[in-house]
C-alpha cells in the first residue's frame, strides 16, 4: 500500500509538488497555518502529521475532530491550508466540517483520501489520492500507514516551498 501511495511521486529523487494538484505549489506558497479535519484513525493519523508538519516545515497546525469542529466559533485564516482526511472520502461530519470551513473564507483545501471520485475529493481545490486500495476488516492499517505517508510527502512539500527544506535535505529525508 505505501508502495503504490509513493508510485510516481518522485522523479530524479524530487517530490513533485503536482502530486497534490496543478496549482498546489501556488496555494501551499501562501500557507501560514494549517487546520487537519478528520474523524477517527484518520484523526490520528492528523496528530502525528502535526508533529512532523510544526518541526520541520515551521508552520503552526491545528487538528480538529471533524464532528466537533462546525459546533463552536472558531476564528478563520484565509492563508490556512485546511486539510481533510478520509479513506472513503464519504465520511458526513468531516464533509460537513469542510463545507464549514469554505463557508467560512477558508479556500485553501486539501483532501487525503483513497477514493478519488469521492464527495470530500470533489469538494477540494488540492488532492492526494492515497491509492491504498479497499480496507478490509475494521482495523484501519492500511488507510492510516497511507495517510501518514501522505502527510510526510505534504510536510516534505511544504517544507520546500517555505524555504525549510534544501534539495540536499530533501533527498536525505527520503
Amino acid at each position: 500500500a505505501i508502495s503504490q501511495t509513493l508510485e510516481g511521486r518522485f522523479i530524479n529523487g524530487r517530490l513533485q509538488e503536482s502530486s497534490f494538484g496543478h496549482n498546489a505549489s501556488a496555494v501551499f506558497d501562501r500557507i501560514k497555518s494549517v487546520m487537519i479535519l478528520a474523524c477517527g484513525t484518520s484523526y490520528h493519523a492528523g496528530l502525528v502529521a502535526r508533529y512532523w508538519i510544526e518541526s520541520i516545515a515551521k508552520l503552526p497546525v491545528t487538528v480538529e475532530i471533524a464532528s466537533e469542529y462546525r459546533y463552536r466559533e472558531s476564528v478563520p485564516d484565509p492563508d490556512t491550508l485546511v486539510v481533510v482526511i478520509s479513506q472513503s472520502g464519504e465520511t458526513a461530519d468531516t464533509l460537513a466540517a469542510l463545507k464549514h470551513a469554505k463557508a467560512l473564507g477558508m479556500q485553501r483545501t486539501l483532501a487525503i483520501c483513497n477514493v478519488p471520485e469521492s464527495a470530500i475529493v470533489r469538494e477540494t481545490a488540492l488532492r492526494f489520492i492515497t491509492r491504498a486500495g479497499p480496507e478490509i476488516g475494521v482495523a484501519s492499517t492500511k488507510a492510516f500507514t497511507t495517510q501518514l505517508a501522505a502527510f510526510a510527502l505534504l510536510t516534505l512539500a511544504l517544507a520546500k516551498i517555505n524555504g525549510r527544506l534544501a534539495a540536499a535535505d530533501e533527498e536525505r529525508r527520503l
